[in-house]
């Protein structure tokens, strides 16, 4: 992870090594800007040394020009190209994990993964309209981070091409975003793309656009508690969806230009252990859906009068903030914070091994309550935990034993993929958009639906890892 530059050699005309991270074709091109390699040093105790020669960072030239060396970073302290103590956790190294291309192995050309990346260029020419309405808003940008993931793997430029159709749809050439005024963590997720596009490319207006994102994060309104709303109409209400929506564009902003300071990974564990803090069983290792920090007799309705915590444990909520752990812990610098999370992560797997349903492989809607009979097994949830459980494996976080439990998951998962008459795969079975339900038959009474962009980001992600070598 992180030994020679990545995939310098074969980036097909700087297709896929613009800005240096995949063609950084050095084989001496040492991870640059924030060089993600080692971030998560010490996690594991064992001496890693990850970071020595990773992907060249975002100053690296288009196709095979060497990145700018990273310096000899302190252990896990951003890692900062230096042999860190990365542990277990060394695995992640290399510009930021999950926008290197080709070293995470090859997918096969007939496998989900692909097939589901190529379907939905076919099905959408225009990404725009993967949805409606045509906007900046995460239904998009979560079936291009799965994309994402499959490029990944395959260094497939049409993936880049397309994401970045989608982006320039949006972002103007002076970089800024048609994106609404008031503040909906919604409506920021697709910003994660930003840094990426800028690392392929090379385009300024990525890397402006990045800047005016991360200028947003000065005025989102905070709860009594620091918390960020989810969005301007719930105030002081924050879900485990914000974290997987806002979260990870700052830990990308970070890896990728390395001008964040401590401001990006400081806020990146206030929000994530405060919401944990309000809303995980200790007893159990699951979160429920959400906290509303309102005064008293000014919560929600969904809102436990003292605590303010909501009543569920939904599989897609909890998958949200399962994969923003395993997405973003390598680049974290080590410490307290960092094991908090890592002690999340870990009763988090035990949790969802023992409520994995032994019949179908797969996760509830409502994930502790599969026992009753009008409970059912849920597609992008459990997609997500599928992903979650083999990126944990394969990062050292979790055992060789959990391999066993992604693996039953992702036979379940095929069991919900269909194929319509032109030959596309179609993924059914994903409950429809949610908000935080006021008890468990809220959750249960909701529609399924087929290729929509939950079930098509989890499909994504978890067969572009399951199907890796």
């Amino acid at each position: 992870a992180g030994a020679t530059g990545a995939a310098g050699a074969p980036g097909a005309a700087g297709a896929t090594g613009a800005a240096g991270v995949t063609g950084a074709a050095g084989a001496a091109g040492t991870a640059g800007a924030r060089g993600s390699a080692g971030a998560s040093g010490g996690r594991g105790g064992v001496t890693g040394t990850a970071g020595a020669t990773g992907g060249a960072g975002a100053s690296g030239g288009k196709g095979g020009a060497s990145g700018t060396a990273g310096g000899a970073g302190t252990a896990g302290a951003g890692g900062k190209g230096g042999a860190g103590t990365a542990g277990a956790a060394g695995a992640a190294g290399g510009a930021g994990g999950a926008t290197a291309c080709g070293s995470a192995g090859a997918l096969p050309a007939n496998g989900f993964a692909v097939r589901f990346a190529n379907a939905v260029m076919t099905r959408w020419p225009d990404p725009v309209n993967i949805t409606t309405p045509a906007a900046w808003e995460y239904n998009h940008g979560i079936v291009l981070r799965g994309m994402q993931q499959v490029w990944r793997h395959t260094c497939d430029p049409r993936y880049v091409a397309y994401i970045q159709k989608y982006a320039d749809e949006f972002v103007d050439a002076s970089g800024t975003v048609n994106i609404p005024a008031a503040h909906s963590f919604d409506n920021i997720q697709p910003s994660v793309l930003l840094p990426f596009l800028y690392q392929q490319t090379g385009l300024a207006k990525y890397h402006t656009a990045s800047d005016n994102i991360r200028a947003r994060y000065n005025t989102i309104p905070t709860n009594p508690d620091g918390g960020f709303w989810h969005k301007q109409t719930y105030p002081n209400q924050m879900w485990l969806d914000s974290i997987y929506m806002g979260e990870p564009f700052l830990d990308q902003y970070a890896t990728v230009f390395g001008t964040c300071g401590t401001f990006c990974s400081s806020t990146i564990f206030k929000q994530m252990l405060l919401l944990a803090t309000h809303v995980r069983d200790p007893a159990s290792g699951l979160l429920y859906h959400a906290w509303d920090d309102s005064p008293a007799g000014q919560k929600a309705a969904w809102a436990d009068p003292t605590t303010g915590r909501s009543s569920v444990v939904w599989d897609r909520a909890l998958g949200w903030y399962a994969m923003s752990l395993v997405d973003m812990l390598p680049d974290l610098p080590a410490g307290d914070n960092a094991n908090s999370l890592l002690s999340i992560l870990t009763s988090l797997a035990a949790a969802l091994q023992a409520s994995q349903d032994p019949a179908t492989g797969l996760w509830f809607e409502v994930v502790d309550q599969g026992s009753r009979s009008d409970d059912w097994v849920e597609t992008s949830g459990s997609g997500m935990f599928v992903y979650f459980l083999k990126r944990a494996v394969d990062l050292g976080y979790l055992d060789a034993g959990y391999l066993a439990v992604a693996n039953r998951g992702w036979q379940g998962l095929q069991t919900k993929i269909t194929i319509d008459a032109n030959g596309l795969p179609t993924i059914t079975g994903a409950v429809q958009g949610v908000s935080v339900g006021n008890n468990y038959a809220s959750y249960i009474n909701q529609a399924t639906l087929s290729n929509s962009s939950h079930g098509l980001c989890a499909i994504l992600l978890a067969a572009a890892e399951m199907e890796a070598p």
